[in-house]
């Protein structure tokens, strides 16, 4: 049975390409520095078992894990910095020994930071340490760029790119041109992955600029081709060619075989890119024939016989695709390549996935796990576990695909979006499968919003995609422009010179050509100008949907609290206007008697009804109004306003809200407001905005933790319950006004405070949130009214089960002179 393609999650394809390109130019760069180090290596062993003194042995142990460094050869690297280190016990004041041992450190945080990246960062930053207690500029800039690749590896890009800027800042100090270099390019590298390819660009520009300097042609070509692949992800292939066939030009020139295989292997990722799979295998066979031919390139033959595959899947040649994955492998296998082995493993089960082969699938997804749960691969867990699920499902056998679905889910990362919408896809075609359609509906659910979740990242990319070409092609356009301008000026100048010898018709002639050929470029550049700007406009109008989304989401807490807070009134004219309905029958009985005392008394109690009815009516109707003046379209204009009645009407109108959703829910509400403070000009809209996002934040937050509370307690004392509590205060200093919200929830945890004002970035569930409020929060309160958003946070603890040290407060700082 040949199953649909869809049924491979397009996770599966993108991801193994996307390794496959970083393992490639890893694996490359170091086999290149293999041919050169090898020799050096042998010689230094020699010499550590010949040296006498703990400190010789001690400096060329840290030589040889410096060296492996270079080869990343991980194992190895490791054995020699933990023998370096035990060697420097013996004088450990000497600072001879001091700097061997902060180098033996710094090689063992980067040795272990590919199996272990959480004890390689540890290890590094402890190195840190002791570099900057020796003040060496050259340790401190090393330890920053291998930070740099740990962060990058790890997709943490914002700290990959602060920490390769700290390495350009030290390099610069002392004047290390080779690490300067390589700083620029891997900072630029970094920012291609954020699709920042503007500046990616440029970074990679400096490297070249000082790899030409130094003449490093290795690192020549390396630099030409991380351009190739800036141009390339552009859709720029005409420009990606160009640099990579540079970049091969140079590697014959120098003889240097296994560059020139790498340009072959770039080549042919630009073709297939292009959507020339012809073209992008004769490349990629290029590049395998030479490679056979390289001394201990086993690596470089395996990701050779993957791309073959990769692309044979995308022709449908199934049977070949496996034949040729299969190959690669044993050469995997024989490099202990342990990341690729396990990719490689995940493409060939998706090869007998697609091939209908089930068994033989889960045989490779399996062995897949077992890896991957031996080393804390956490992504890979999940990978496989999902696809084992895929497997099961297929194989009619639906009660372990639920089971194995289910566990890829709960380890799954929460914004692992793309990953867990395809689990949810798949648990629903199980249930459906069973025919269990109440859990099919269920999960349908929580597909959606997942879904919906992916959307909103999506959107969210797209305007980072947009933003960035618009930076490359204005950059591009402006270093375009100013050497036509360049090019027209020497033109200019050397016409004006044979004008001035030869006044002449031809003369003349040529002037009237040069003339037409300026309007000729003006004309281009204007038709370049429009396209810019349509694509700023576009780009525009993306940002304001998703703006106008989270302000959606907003006027729907507003409006929940709204429609609670008027209940009451309203309940009370439906029940003074039936009471009055009966009352006039009554009375109309008492006329029809001729009592007609008893009939004023009656009319009587209908008229106060009816004031009681107009009472409350004009009550519900400047509850409205005022909550609805807030939720209006903003003006931008300040007005004055009374912001301890807003924060008051805010406060009860989110707890409302909460409430309408969840009866359970219960919480101490606490006011302080500073009387003295009278009206204030802001935007009312929009500090309402803040206000209200603040306390439906701290009211999420009890409720979670009322929730864990309910959930862990086990005979507790009724006295020992956590009381959820939120408090909100404003207060009047010299020159400030301070609107302070707090609450006893769970605390944000300490590795996600400083993330918590980046637009998209949310703590709350899929679903639940699109990460926007807070960020829009902070702008309106910085950019809008010249003032600050500043948070404080503990996280729960074991020892405080009523909530009365943890806890979150948010602090919003005005400046006075808003006040009337």
């Amino acid at each position: 049975m040949i199953i649909n393609k869809k049924h491979i999650p397009q996770v599966q394809k993108v991801g193994a390409v996307l390794v496959l390109l970083l393992w490639a130019t890893t694996s490359i760069i170091a086999q290149a520095q293999t041919n050169y180090m090898n020799p050096e290596i042998k010689v230094l062993k020699q010499e550590l078992q010949n040296a006498k003194t703990d400190s010789v042995q001690a400096r060329l142990a840290n030589d040889i894990s410096t060296l492996y460094v270079s080869l990343q050869k991980m194992d190895s690297c490791r054995k020699y910095a933990r023998l370096a280190l035990k060697l420097t016990r013996s004088n450990p004041s000497l600072n001879k020994i001091k700097k061997i041992k902060a180098q033996a450190f710094e090689n063992l945080g980067f040795g272990l930071s590919l199996l272990y990246p959480q004890q390689g960062l540890d290890t590094l930053i402890f190195a840190q340490e002791l570099w900057k207690k020796l003040k060496n500029d050259n340790g401190m800039g090393k330890t920053h760029f291998y930070l740099g690749l740990i962060y990058t590896d790890l997709g943490e890009f914002p700290q990959a790119i602060e920490a390769f800027e700290m390495s350009l800042s030290f390099f610069e100090k002392t004047g290390n041109k080779k690490d300067l270099a390589h700083s620029w390019y891997q900072l630029g590298i970094t920012k291609r992955y954020m699709g920042n390819h503007g500046d990616a660009l440029e970074n990679s520009m400096q490297a070249l600029k000082i790899a030409r300097e130094i003449r490093d042609t290795l690192f020549i070509t390396d630099v030409l081709l991380a351009n190739g692949f800036n141009y390339l992800e552009t859709g720029n292939f005409s420009e990606a060619k160009k640099a990579q066939e540079e970049a091969l030009e140079l590697s014959i020139l120098t003889e240097d075989s296994l560059g020139i295989s790498t340009v072959y292997n770039d080549l042919a990722v630009t073709a297939e890119a292009s959507g020339n799979l012809d073209e992008a295998l004769k490349n990629h066979r290029a590049a395998l024939e030479i490679r056979k031919k390289l001394l201990n390139n086993l690596v470089g033959i395996a990701i050779s016989y993957a791309y073959i595959s990769n692309i044979l899947k995308k022709q449908g040649k199934l049977e070949e695709a496996l034949m040729t994955a299969n190959k690669g492998m044993k050469y995997a296998v024989e490099a202990e390549d342990l990341r690729f082995i396990m990719q490689g493993y995940i493409d060939i089960g998706g090869i007998y996935l697609e091939l209908g082969d089930y068994d033989k699938s889960l045989e490779y997804y399996n062995d897949v796990l077992k890896t991957a749960e031996e080393k804390e691969y956490l992504h890979m867990q999940v990978t496989s576990l999902t696809f084992i699920g895929v497997a099961l499902r297929l194989s009619g056998n639906t009660e372990a695909a639920l089971v194995s679905l289910n566990k890829a889910d709960k380890i799954a990362l929460p914004r692992d979006f793309y990953l867990r919408t395809y689990i949810y896809e798949e648990i629903v075609a199980t249930y459906i499968g069973q025919k269990d359609y109440k859990n099919a509906f269920e999960n349908q659910v929580i597909y959606q919003q997942l879904n919906d979740s992916l959307i909103v990242a999506q959107k969210a990319e797209k305007i980072t995609k947009l933003t960035q070409k618009l930076i490359y092609d204005n950059e591009k356009a402006l270093q375009t422009a100013s050497q036509d301008k360049e090019i027209a000026i020497k033109e200019s100048q050397i016409k004006q010179q044979k004008l001035i010898r030869n006044l002449s018709i031809l003369g003349l002639l040529i002037g009237v050509v040069i003339s037409f050929v300026l309007y000729r470029k003006f004309k281009e550049k204007r038709k370049l100008n429009v396209a810019l700007e349509e694509s700023l406009s576009n780009l525009k109008a993306t940002q304001g949907q998703l703006i106008q989304s989270e302000k959606m989401a907003s006027l729907g807490e507003l409006t929940a609290g709204i429609a609670h807070e008027i209940q009451n009134p309203l309940n009370f004219v439906n029940n003074f206007s039936e009471v009055s309905n009966e009352l006039i029958d009554e009375m109309n009985e008492e006329i029809e008697k001729g009592d007609m005392e008893e009939a004023k008394l009656i009319a009587s109690d209908i008229k106060q009804n009816l004031e009681k009815i107009n009472h409350h009516g004009k009550r519900a109707d400047a509850i409205v109004k005022g909550m609805l003046q807030h939720s209006r379209k903003s003006t931008a204009e300040k007005e004055p306003t009374d912001i301890n009645k807003l924060a008051d009407e805010y406060l009860r109108l989110a707890y409302h809200g909460l409430r309408a959703k969840d009866k359970s829910f219960n919480a101490t509400l606490l006011t302080d407001f500073d009387e003295s403070i009278g009206m204030i000009k802001v935007i009312p809209q929009d500090m309402g905005r803040v206000i209200l996002n603040l306390i439906t934040n701290a009211f999420y937050a009890c409720a979670e933790r009322s929730r864990s509370a309910t959930n862990e307690r086990q005979n507790a004392s009724e006295e020992g319950d956590y009381k959820p509590t939120v408090s909100v205060s404003t207060k009047k200093l010299k020159d400030q006004i301070i609107i302070s919200v707090k609450d006893n929830g769970n605390g944000i945890p300490k590795h996600v405070v400083e993330k918590i004002f980046q637009p998209f970035f949310t703590t709350k569930p899929t679903g639940q949130g699109t990460g926007l409020g807070l960020s829009m929060s902070y702008d309106i309160v910085t950019k809008g009214h010249g003032g600050e958003l500043h948070v404080t946070t503990n996280e729960a603890r074991p020892d405080d089960p009523v909530g009365q040290v943890e806890g979150t407060k948010f602090t919003v700082i005005i400046p006075t002179t808003t006040s009337l």
